[in-house]
């Protein structure tokens, strides 16, 4: 059987719009001169910092990879390593609709004392895990049916019994 695999970036528009307008804002004011601070040192700093956030918005990115040992995520450059769970390792596995925002607070590497953590770029469809240790965690998705498609087919060819249609 196939690996499933899956790779989500942060392409919102409303993203690239909350880095470009600061952006042009900061060049603006370099180009007129109407800079505050010495010699536009502080609009300097600004653009730097703004070169910083939108490089790691360009790079960042999800990586889900699920086959019949087990499921592999990793949110670059936030987790340089690959996190690994063993389907033995795994009470429950589902796909299910969630808030981001009310569950999350949001999008990205996000932490819930009542969720546990999320893994997500965009939209509001996950694999919900529970693990038999007690740890929740959901990774986000942008592709739901081949994502339950395969999770069938995992769970009928393999017997994984924490998978739940």
């Amino acid at each position: 059987m196939e690996t499933y695999y899956e790779k989500q970036k942060f392409n919102q528009w409303w993203i690239k719009l909350s880095i470009f307008i600061p952006f042009v804002i900061v060049f603006w004011g370099l180009i007129t001169g109407k800079t505050q601070g010495d010699n536009g040192t502080s609009m300097l700093i600004a653009s730097v910092v703004l070169g910083f956030v939108a490089v790691l918005f360009y790079f960042a990115n999800l990586e889900t990879r699920i086959d019949t040992e087990g499921i592999t995520i990793r949110f670059f450059p936030f987790q340089r390593v690959y996190y690994y769970v063993r389907w033995n390792e795994i009470q429950s596995a589902s796909v299910r609709n969630y808030k981001p925002i009310r569950e999350y607070g949001g999008w990205g590497l996000r932490y819930s004392f009542t969720h546990g953590k999320a893994y997500n770029v965009a939209g509001s469809v996950g694999l919900q895990l529970v693990l038999k240790s007690g740890k929740k965690f959901l990774i986000g998705t942008q592709k739901e049916e081949e994502l339950r498609s395969y999770l069938v087919q995992l769970k009928n060819l393999n017997t994984i019994e924490c998978i739940q249609n």
